[in-house]
């Protein structure tokens, strides 16, 4: 992986995952164990498709095999608002449930820091020590230069087109051609994932003084952008817009759903795609260390990362895994991947998307 910046620990956005659903509702929107004693349950927060996504998740897999193992009940919980959820829960002196957050990202963790507000912290160091697998974590991973994240998972964010209906597009060039003219679909920056981190591809590519000509350029050839990658995506199944930017590794998925892999063609532009990282943490709230340790230690077990590579069509970070066929065969893993450390984006994300506002967002 590239860096643009080395950080302190080591070395950024989460995949989504495509996935299926666990048992029963938990508190604030989330799945749940079977148990009504706090005192028996692990509780671990994520987002919702982690658990309950469309098609397949890892989420349900995690919760049976953790709790069979540990002999434990375990609940997650998805509030419908995510990370903000428990950022506001914080600065209202409220409760923060589980012990950790799965699938944080760099710029969510940017984001939380500045937000987080009074007496305390949201999330706490982890003692890398006490994990046994994380000696198998390769540091280009760690994105966290105050030593709370430990990475879980990494994508690649690329472009996927309907090759039975364009042209391979090769570089950000290519797009602005018009045989793309109306024919290409992106998430907003400012709430979508993958938008996001095309936006910083955009910048890593063109710089601060180029990337928003690029951006004018491309809703010049009548680009779409849209609220959310689910919203992209889904044009793109039926068949609306051929050419959208999701993941690498949009091939796995559809190969293990018998999907027209004619269709689901991945272009890296420039011979490249933006890395993707997602981590856990522990919330500063969380009372039991042993527990939520022999978590973060099972989510790295090679196995586990292998299920996850799997069902949440995302790269392990254990450097052991032994990555399942599907995934070896039909994942695409750039050698040039372009990164913002936590540093860079923490000084330039707000005016990198504000001036993304003020020049983009009013024509679409």
């Amino acid at each position: 992986m590239r860096r643009r910046a080395f950080l302190t620990s080591g070395a950024t956005v989460a995949g989504v995952g495509l996935a299926g659903c666990v048992s029963r509702e938990g508190e604030n929107g989330g799945t749940a164990g079977t148990t009504d004693d706090d005192d028996d349950v692990l509780k671990v927060a994520t987002y919702n498709s982690f658990v309950d996504a469309p098609s397949d998740s890892p989420g349900e897999w995690i919760a049976d095999e953790f709790a069979e193992r540990y002999d434990v009940e375990f609940e997650w919980q998805t509030p419908e608002q995510e990370l903000n959820h428990y950022i506001n829960r914080h600065n209202e002196g409220a409760e923060i449930e589980p012990e950790l957050y799965l699938g944080l990202s760099p710029h969510e963790l940017v984001r939380a820091d500045r937000e987080v507000e009074g007496d305390g912290d949201l999330f706490a160091e982890t003692d890398k020590d006490a994990l046994e697998n994380v000696v198998d974590v390769e540091e280009e991973y760690y994105f966290d230069p105050h030593d709370r994240v430990i990475p879980t998972y990494s994508s690649y964010c690329a472009i996927v087109y309907d090759g039975r209906n364009v042209d391979t597009p090769e570089t950000f060039e290519d797009l602005l051609d018009p045989e793309y003219e109306g024919e290409i679909g992106v998430s907003n920056p400012q709430r979508g994932t993958t938008g996001l981190l095309f936006l910083l591809w955009t910048i890593d590519q063109f710089g601060d003084d180029g990337y928003l000509e690029y951006w004018e350029e491309l809703m010049e050839n009548d680009a779409r952008v849209l609220d959310s990658w689910s919203d992209v995506y889904a044009q793109f199944e039926e068949d609306e817009i051929p050419v959208v930017v999701s993941y690498a590794n949009d091939r796995v998925y559809a190969k293990r759903f018998e999907n027209d892999l004619e269709k689901h063609q991945v272009s890296l532009l420039n011979d490249q795609a933006y890395a993707n990282v997602s981590g856990m943490v522990r919330f500063a709230d969380g009372t039991d260390d042993e527990l939520a340790t022999q978590f973060m230690d099972f989510i790295l077990e090679p196995e586990v990362q292998s299920v996850i590579a799997e069902r949440n069509v995302t790269g392990p970070v254990n450097e052991e895994t032994e990555l399942p066929e599907v995934y070896e065969e039909y994942a695409n893993v750039p050698d040039d991947t372009p990164f913002f450390g936590y540093e860079e984006l923490e000084e330039n994300l707000d005016e990198w998307l504000s001036d993304w506002e003020q020049t983009v967002a009013g024509n679409y």
